[in-house]
């Protein structure tokens, strides 16, 4: 059985994380709020050398084809995912009531924004989620589908609804301020952050400790690419879910092996370009 996911103080500081890999280089994690557009206040003003998403590059298809979508039908990425029900149309349904900041936008807005100044930039993307062609990760896709469609699981997506309004109720008791921003911005994040917990709760702890240790490895393994290509102190802006930074920075203390993830381009070959 799954197990609640801890919820430390800085699970919603709005403040970027910083990890220093022993090896060199500097991971800061920005987190951001599905669906949502940040304020230039909570943009990232770092120097970085590579962008990581977690998110494997299939999406990056999927990015494009939204952006398609919302240029012929705008609100229809909206409509269709709102239909879709559950834990995720609850999260959106919730965010839609905010009327100060822009919300359920699509693609996700800031994880796409920095893609395309990344690659504006000549800078490296490195896409932490593993390949669907990857077999360990298939396998852990295979027993992530076992978990969540066991007949008690799905018995108790009858009461999911109530498990939001918990969840959520949690994190508006944690949110922070944005100061000089609006009031709504903490709410969002309370929202975003309920949908996570959902999630999470969804499956064993031991499968979470697992993606979570992989996903280690491949964020390691961006900043190896880097200092392999000659970059001295390369500084990895991986951009996560707010809600999901502690669990990633907690798997980055237990220093997972290296793993080399999948980048646009290699970093070498985007070096000869500049």
């Amino acid at each position: 059985m799954s197990r609640a996911t801890p919820l430390p103080d800085t699970f919603l500081e709005w403040d970027d994380f910083e990890w220093n890999d022993p090896d060199g280089g500097v991971v800061y994690f920005h987190g951001v709020l599905p669906t949502v557009v940040y304020p230039n206040s909570l943009r990232p003003r770092i120097k970085w050398s590579g962008l990581g998403l977690m998110v494997s590059e299939e999406e990056i298809g999927l990015w494009e084809h939204e952006e398609d979508l919302e240029k012929k039908s705008p609100g229809i990425n909206f409509t269709g995912a709102l239909s879709q029900g559950g834990d995720f149309s609850k999260m959106l349904g919730a965010l839609s009531i905010l009327e100060e900041i822009q919300t359920c936008k699509f693609p996700d807005p800031e994880p796409r924004r920095l893609h395309k100044y990344a690659i504006r930039g000549s800078k490296p993307v490195f896409f932490i989620e593993p390949p669907l062609s990857d077999e360990d990760w298939s396998d852990w896709l295979e027993m992530h589908a076992i978990e969540i469609t066991k007949p008690l699981k799905l018995l108790s997506n009858l009461w999911s609804g109530r498990k939001f309004s918990k969840n959520l109720a949690k994190m508006l008791k944690m949110t922070m301020q944005v100061p000089n921003e609006s009031s709504e911005l903490s709410v969002a994040s309370a929202i975003t952050s309920a949908w996570w917990v959902g999630i999470e709760n969804s499956i064993s702890l031991e499968l979470r400790k697992k993606r979570d240790k992989r996903f280690g490895s491949r964020i390691r393994g961006a900043l190896a690419e880097m200092r392999n290509s000659g970059i001295e102190e390369p500084r990895l802006l991986l951009v996560c879910s707010l809600a999901q930074r502690t669990s990633l920075v907690n798997a980055l203390e237990n220093m997972p092996l290296v793993e080399m993830p999948l980048c646009t381009e290699s970093v070498s070959e985007l070096n000869e370009e500049e």
